[in-house]
């Protein structure tokens, strides 16, 4: 059995793209194909996603309340040691930053890296669990229903980020950005290089 299952976070609505992020194309590529690609890269030999995608192996959060929602279903589908969470619009992302993770040996339930909310990779245990169970509680308020939070009460281990590799964690969420990011990797956007 293999060690570690991904988990694409693509059941998001995409209000502000005003279409859905996970199909938008990179070099002939969906964001969500490649953040497959990234999570398998990792040696991740299965990968689930976390929304509504025909033909795939999709987990569905009930709740609909978000990321937090997301990770809860792909940790209750999943049966390997540890999960590792990436989100479908992280398109700066790299293979080595998420094998870095995968390596590193750490204290708690989880590591990520400083500042980054993902990539994350998870114990699959009860701890995790029980902190998510918490925080999407009907009685929670729901400005404590946050990663933050979940970070703060699950004591995930971050690691420290070279500032040559700040870039790598931006995600896209808007037209705008999403012109920008397509500029930037085809390297013809002048106020920022990779």
């Amino acid at each position: 059995m293999h060690k570690t299952t991904g988990l694409v976070l693509a059941g998001g609505r995409s209000s502000r793209m005003g279409t859905n992020k996970a199909l938008l194309e990179i070099n002939g590529e969906t964001l969500l194909h490649r953040t497959m690609r990234l999570l398998e890269q990792a040696g991740c030999r299965q990968v689930l996603i976390s929304g509504d995608y025909y033909g795939y192996r999709c987990v569905t959060d009930t709740a609909q309340l978000g990321p937090l929602a997301g990770i809860a279903a792909g940790l209750d589908a999943c049966q390997t040691e540890k999960l590792l969470i990436l989100p479908v619009d992280m398109p700066y992302m790299t293979s080595e930053l998420i094998q870095l993770l995968m390596h590193f040996r750490f204290e708690g339930n989880g590591v990520s890296y400083a500042d980054a909310q993902f990539p994350l990779l998870l114990l699959n245990n009860d701890a995790n669990r029980e902190v998510l169970a918490g925080l999407l509680a009907s009685e929670t308020p729901a400005n404590q229903r946050s990663i933050t939070q979940f970070y703060r009460q699950a004591h995930i281990t971050e690691l420290p980020v070279s500032p040559k590799y700040r870039h790598c964690f931006n995600n896209t969420n808007t037209p705008e950005e999403w012109q920008q990011c397509q500029l930037l990797l085809n390297g013809t956007y002048e106020g920022i290089s990779l």
